[in-house]
Parts: structure tokens; C-alpha cells; sequence
């Protein structure tokens, strides 16, 4: 079973490298690519990790400040606007 983690993209990356050279070495083989285990399990481990990274809900402090930022200009502009049309009535 796979933990999550902070550097789940990196592996990611080397579980479907490893994927990929099992891919390569079985079909030099000629050897049946759908009952090989240990690629079985390189897939399993695969979808785990996909899981963790699109589980990742946790924002650093900077992205999260931007969002808000963003967020209050919106507010701010749309205060704004509605103060606009009551002015003109």
C-alpha cells in the first residue's frame, strides 16, 4: 500500500518509467503482458499514486494568499459597479 506524500509526482513519473521498461522487456520476451505480476503491481501502485495526487487538497500559504487577493479585488470591483448604477438613478 502506497502513503501519500510530498513528492508524489516524482514518483509518479518513476513508476510509469518502470511501467514502460516492463512494457518493453515483455514484448521482447513475447511473453503475455496482461498475467506478468510485477507489472500488475506497477499498475496498482500507479492508480494509488494518481489517487493521492488528485486527493491533494492542501494549498502553500502563497497560492492560497493569491486566491484571496483575487477574491477581494472581485468584491472590491463589483462594490464598485453596484455603487455606479445606484449614483445614476
Amino acid at each position: 500500500m502506497y502513503e501519500c506524500g510530498p513528492n508524489d509526482r516524482q514518483e509518479l513519473e518513476i513508476i510509469q518509467n518502470l511501467i514502460l521498461d516492463r512494457l518493453h522487456y515483455l514484448r521482447e520476451k513475447k511473453a503475455d503482458i496482461t498475467t506478468d505480476g510485477v507489472l500488475l503491481d506497477y499498475y496498482s501502485l500507479n492508480d494509488e499514486i494518481i489517487g493521492c495526487i488528485l486527493n491533494d487538497h492542501t494549498f502553500s500559504p502563497i497560492i492560497l494568499t493569491i486566491i484571496v487577493i483575487i477574491g477581494a479585488f472581485i468584491a472590491y470591483r463589483f462594490w464598485r459597479l453596484k455603487k455606479k448604477r445606484f449614483k445614476r438613478f
